[in-house]
């Protein structure tokens, strides 16, 4: 098994070019040649875990797998979430405490039984069963077998779909603990005779929540991570890659957003994950702004902002003066003059925590830099406060 650390600069290690093609691919990695024929490999902010030309490479988090898994848990239910979830999971890899946290929230769904509702079925009997259809009958060159319609009460659903999908992919992952597997396959036992999806992904996104399958939320949530960290594997030539892999500046990001957005008591309609194509600079509406974090509501912005995974460039070393990489202050600014707003935030992820505000000299325009601390046991709150904080406490400064 190789072991890497995120954004840390390995020893020399004898790789392939095959090797070392995919995992540039897979981990975002940067190589450097070394002695011997050897390359020192820097993996990017991709965590986790892949088979490549069968080697176990492991990716680790700088921050702790417990931290990841909180920001994970609150992603996928805010509302709901309970910090001692965390309890008793694995900290050995990030694969398996995640499985652990997907299971964990499978077997709590289940508690009611496996979620059934009512769906209309296509199907041909040599008997009538529902409503003949007529158009495909009068079309049929022989009178059996006879096409019907029927409504069908039965646990074919999406959320079960979405949940037999993410536990097929997790149970053939290598490195799981006694304790992972044992949930997954209890999981696996309620779900295995769900029909199955080609794209269980797509099937999410029309997912309606009601009071009905409301408590399904936070697997089909955490089943959602699951599955798109599995498509992280890529072709390498001919062969195929399994990989689990967490890209870790979309874990922060969501996390930030599903806290601001209950702190400004927004809805997804008003804070969605995505604002691309809805914001341009230009009238031409040629240059496209993608903020991470924006609000509008009454068809007026209220927030805009951004989250970078990175620490920010310091102006001497203290954590209380960041003062932001200006490339990021720049796009802020775009933001926030697209928007009509007096205020943007910008947010860094790292291991220390700190406020400035940049007042804009043109136009009064506020840039504040708020610095978060990921290994702080107060994280929620950090990040609660980054939209609420006044400016008396944060030092001034001014740029053009």
């Amino acid at each position: 098994m190789l072991t890497l650390t995120e954004h840390q600069r390995s020893s020399p290690i004898p790789l392939t070019i095959a090797q070392q093609r995919t995992l540039r691919a897979v981990f975002d990695a940067r190589l450097e040649p070394a002695e011997n024929g050897c390359v020192r490999v820097t993996p990017g902010a991709r965590v986790g875990a892949a088979i490549i030309d069968d080697v176990h490479v492991v990716v680790t988090p700088k921050v702790p797998i417990r931290r990841i898994i909180h920001m994970i848990g609150v992603a996928a239910d805010p509302f709901n979430w309970r910090p001692e979830e965390v309890d008793g999971l694995s900290a050995s890899s990030i694969d398996d405490a995640l499985a652990a946290l997907f299971a964990r929230a499978c077997i709590r769904a289940f508690g009611r039984g496996i979620y059934r509702t009512y769906r209309t079925e296509r199907q041909q009997l040599s008997h009538i069963k529902g409503r003949i259809d007529v158009g495909r009958y009068v079309r049929s060159p022989l009178p059996l077998p006879v096409p019907v319609v029927t409504t069908v009460h039965d646990d074919h659903t999406p959320e079960n779909q979405i949940l037999r999908a993410a536990t097929a992919a997790l149970r053939v992952l290598p490195g799981l603990s006694d304790s992972s597997r044992t949930d997954l396959s209890a999981v696996w036992k309620v779900v295995r005779d769900v029909g199955t999806h080609p794209d269980p992904l797509q099937l999410a996104h029309g997912i309606v929540w009601s009071r009905h399958n409301n408590h399904y939320r936070t697997a089909v949530r955490l089943a959602e991570l699951v599955l798109r960290s599995r498509s992280v594997a890529v072709t390498s030539g001919a062969v195929a890659v399994a990989g689990f892999v967490l890209n870790m500046p979309s874990v922060v990001e969501e996390y930030v957003r599903v806290l601001i957005r209950a702190r400004l008591g927004a809805d997804e309609t008003e804070m969605p994950a995505s604002w691309r194509g809805r914001m341009n600079l230009d009238q031409g509406r040629r240059i496209a702004l993608i903020p991470d974090l924006g609000m509008r509501r009454n068809g007026r912005w209220q927030f805009v902002g951004d989250v970078k995974y990175k620490v920010a460039q310091g102006s001497g070393g203290d954590p209380a003066t960041e003062i932001g990489r200006q490339a990021d202050l720049y796009q802020l600014l775009a933001y926030v003059t697209e928007a009509g707003l007096d205020e943007g935030t910008l947010i860094y992820a790292g291991a220390s925590r700190g406020e400035v505000v940049h007042t804009v000299r043109a136009t009064g325009v506020r840039l504040r830099v708020v610095a978060l601390d990921l290994t702080a046991a107060d994280i929620d709150h950090q990040v609660r406060t980054a939209v609420s904080t006044g400016f008396s406490m944060a030092p001034p400064s001014s740029i053009v």
